[in-house]
């Protein structure tokens, strides 16, 4: 006898990545977990930005924003045109034996490639704690740092920071009081900050204080235009970032002019669109507007230049009763 388990509408399902709930789900946002929902959806068919923002109802460079959010936290990886998972078991290639890809990037001197890294086993963590002063103070300066003792995990992580993405022990304890700071002590996070770290060579602490000021400047003006635009609690894209920074840095736009750029946006979007804000907050520039009392008289010169266009458009437009007849090629009764 055979038996078949018919679950309806179930029964066609696609994949969601563990990582997407464990990791990501507590602080990424509605338009990119859309946009990932869509991605995965449409695995294989390929799909183009300017279709997902169609279907998804936002702009393109909404769409585009939240695909980088993702590739940003080592959920995607982008080739060309290609989007590839990301790989989340760290073990792939094998207990403490470097994968292929691995030596050829050190004899290069370059990172290994992240999907393949391979954390040090308990027993080569071991030897090292034995053998450097400088392995077991960054241990002991982490459970300081962070507050509590630290997992297998985290030392194995901590190992790889040091050996392998060639930190120094002093630039690698900033980075863990930072991470306290932010509230993100989690391995995800500070793997993905210590590669970029040592990418972008903060090989030093000047080096990385001049970082970790690029950092909290982008927190706080982020953090800004969530207050003003009401988000919850949720990571920003590079793009958004790099806006966020633009308006409150470069161009010294106020809170409550980031709450009226948002107001803007609300009204006619009826949400929050980074790409929306920025063409609004453009404009004011251009005009001048720093204030709500500026932005009211720009706004009263505008509706008075649009009367004034609509009004001579009108008047643009009246015949005389001989003109008439001339188009019409008739002529008008003299009594209606």
């Amino acid at each position: 006898m055979e038996y078949r388990l018919d679950i309806g509408m179930w029964n066609q399902v696609f994949a969601v990545p563990c990582a997407l709930v464990d990791r990501h789900l507590k602080l990424a946002g509605k338009e990119q977990l859309q946009v990932l929902l869509y991605a995965l959806r449409h695995a294989g068919e390929g799909f183009t930005p300017e279709g997902m923002a169609e279907a998804l109802g936002m702009a393109a460079e909404e769409a585009l924003d939240g695909l980088e959010y993702w590739c940003g936290r080592g959920l995607l990886n982008k080739v060309g045109q290609e989007l590839l998972p990301v790989p989340q078991d760290e073990g792939a290639s094998g207990e403490g034996e470097a994968s292929p890809d691995q030596e050829a990037a050190g004899e290069k001197g370059e990172l290994p490639p992240k999907k393949r890294m391979v954390r040090p086993d308990g027993g080569h963590l071991t030897a090292r704690l034995a053998e450097s002063d400088g392995v077991r103070f960054l241990m002991q300066e982490a459970e300081a740092a962070l507050g509590k003792t630290i997992s297998p995990a985290m030392s194995s992580l901590l190992l790889t920071i040091t050996d392998d993405y060639g930190l120094p022990v002093e630039v690698t304890v900033m980075l863990l009081n930072y991470a306290r700071e932010v509230g993100r002590v989690g391995t995800s996070y500070i793997d993905s900050v210590a590669r970029d770290w040592a990418e972008s060579e903060i090989f030093s602490l000047e080096a990385a204080e001049e970082k970790l000021q690029q950092l909290t400047k982008a927190r706080l003006a982020w953090g800004k235009v969530s207050a003003a635009a009401g988000l919850p609690k949720r990571s920003p894209s590079k793009s958004e970032e790099e806006r966020a920074c633009r308006w409150v840095y470069d161009w010294g736009f106020s809170q409550e002019m980031l709450e009226a750029a948002y107001e803007t946006c609300a009204d006619h979007t009826g949400k929050f669109s980074a790409a929306y804000m920025d063409k609004v907050l453009t404009k004011w520039r251009q005009a001048g507007v720093a204030d709500r009392g500026g932005l009211e008289r720009y706004r009263q010169a505008a509706a008075a230049k649009k009367d004034s266009t609509g009004s001579a458009g009108s008047a643009g437009k009246s015949y005389d009763i001989s003109e008439l007849e001339q188009l019409s090629g008739l002529r008008l009764p003299d009594k209606l």
